[in-house]
């Protein structure tokens, strides 16, 4: 069944373009445009299998633990883009969107879902980790393609399948001739996104690209940094940080004496280490900044605010962690077992203390904007964080 087409909030409060087709199963070019989106992308995920196996490996690592989630949150995105909201969400007395015409959309969302996190399930459980990669698989596929039902597919132009199909092979040819042959993984990698983006658009072009591309774009934050990336910010950050605590300790009065990255406090040293720089902060509150700057219907600057902010933000908070440490440490001297459930409370603090410093900044920013109540808030948008929509007027 074909809805009435609905513009979401787009990203860059530019808004979509209303679509010139409405999607239908009864539609060949719409059904085999979705048939063969899902298709390319499954094929892309086979062919990059091994790379995302051993991109995978690294998120049992604390630092890139939260690759794994990087994946649902690109399709949040997308599910929040997409052109035609009511397909799945439709009015009252008005029946949604089905699968193929076989079950409602929202039935063979639960379903596939249900199948992919039991295969993941069942690869924890029995410690199979290629069991548990193709549930993640499934569930991801599964996603797409709820989130592609009764979304008008437009005609392509054959310039726009060209490029399409130039963008693809050109990310093969990264991919082998730089990732395989001289082993630049990290070229392996990004060649993923390029390969869909390309598949992207061949399928449906510009004006499919307008609402999946970020999301796309987001899943690089689901890859490790370059080693002579991340070595080099590490000892940076690491030192930052030991100096910056140093300073705040100083400020508040303390007995502190720093050697490179060991900051004593009243004679009791606390070694500022690789996995307390801040890294693994900036690399997670900085994929969370730019899903907020997407999902916002805010000005650009606002948005670009939020992105600038996301790295200070982050290592104001790892120093605030290492500050409050090193105090209840001068308060608690001895004990292990209290040291280590300081240590470990006060990281799991982090995130929500830079979710909460997020949210004021945002709110902030409101107080320097004007409300306009007739812009639509859209379908699933407005603001992440509940804060009022503003209008340019500043």
């Amino acid at each position: 069944m074909a809805h009435e087409f609905v513009s979401p909030v787009s990203p860059f409060a530019g808004g979509a373009a209303p679509s010139a087709e409405r999607f239908s199963w009864s539609d060949s070019y719409q059904k085999h445009s979705y048939l063969g989106l899902l298709g390319l992308t499954a094929l892309l995920t086979y062919s990059y299998w091994n790379m995302l196996e051993n991109t995978s490996a690294f998120w049992q690592s604390d630092q890139y633990s939260h690759g794994w989630i990087v994946p649902l949150i690109a399709l949040y995105l997308m599910w929040t883009m997409r052109p035609n909201p009511v397909a799945q969400d439709p009015p009252e007395g008005v029946a949604e969107e089905t699968f193929l015409g076989l079950m409602p959309a929202s039935l063979f969302g639960q379903v596939a879902a249900g199948v992919g996190a039991a295969t993941t399930a069942g690869g924890l459980a029995l410690g199979n980790p290629l069991m548990q990669g193709v549930g993640i698989a499934i569930v991801c596929m599964a996603g797409l393609a709820y989130v592609l039902i009764g979304q008008p597919f437009d005609r392509v132009a054959a310039g726009e399948r060209w490029i399409g199909l130039a963008v693809l092979l050109i990310a093969y040819a990264l991919r082998i001739f730089l990732g395989a042959n001289l082993y630049m993984e990290p070229v392996n990698r990004l060649s993923f996104l390029l390969a869909l983006f390309g598949g992207f658009m061949m399928i449906g072009g510009w004006s499919l690209l307008r609402w999946t591309g970020a999301a796309i774009g987001f899943l690089i934050f689901m890859y490790p940094l370059p080693s002579v990336i991340e070595h080099t910010l590490l000892l940076g950050l690491q030192k930052l940080a030991a100096i910056a605590s140093e300073v705040v300790l100083t400020i508040l009065s303390q007995p502190v004496v720093r050697e490179g990255s060991v900051i004593s406090v009243d004679g009791l040293p606390l070694a500022v280490a690789e996995a307390c720089s801040g890294l693994r902060m900036v690399t997670i509150f900085g994929g969370f900044a730019v899903a907020c700057a997407l999902l916002i219907k805010r000005p650009w600057w606002d948005k670009l605010i939020v992105l600038l902010s996301a790295i200070p933000i982050a290592l104001i908070v790892n120093v605030a962690r290492i500050v409050t440490i090193a105090l209840l440490f001068r308060v608690f001297p001895e004990g292990e077992a209290i040291h280590t459930v300081i240590h470990d409370y006060a990281g799991l603090a982090m995130m929500p203390l830079a979710m909460g410093l997020m949210y004021i900044e945002l709110k902030l920013l409101s107080l320097l904007s004007v409300e306009d109540e007739s812009i639509d808030s859209g379908h699933g948008a407005a603001s992440a964080f509940g804060v009022g929509v503003p209008t340019s007027a500043r």
